[in-house]
């Protein structure tokens, strides 16, 4: 559940917080002045994990053929190596294609 208000820990009158974490700082602590009784006091934001699931996909490699979980896709990374004519390798293929296109500039 995401909370969009905190309550003023001086007159507890619930504080809009929509834009608390817009520029957050590193220790998720900020100071706010209440908009009720205009004392200021300090906001602990804190987060709560979210999980999801999804299919493990795994996909040959069109250079080596080794089986990836994790492929480069020609169209869904820029740039592609040129020096590759396949549309879905594997990591180690796509840096060596990148290693070749810079041997080959």
């Amino acid at each position: 559940m995401y909370l969009d208000t905190v309550e003023c820990p001086y007159c507890e009158y619930e504080n809009d917080m929509t834009e608390g974490t817009v520029d957050l700082p590193d220790d998720n602590k900020f100071d706010h002045e209440c908009e009720n009784c205009e004392r200021e006091f300090e906001v602990h934001v804190e987060f709560n994990p979210s999980y999801s699931s999804g299919k493990i996909e795994y996909v040959n490699c069109e250079k080596c053929g080794n089986e990836t979980r994790e492929p480069a896709k020609r169209g869904k990374i820029f740039p592609f190596p040129q020096s590759l004519d396949e549309n879905v390798v594997c990591k180690h293929c796509f840096y060596k294609g990148h290693n070749e296109d810079f041997e080959n500039e």
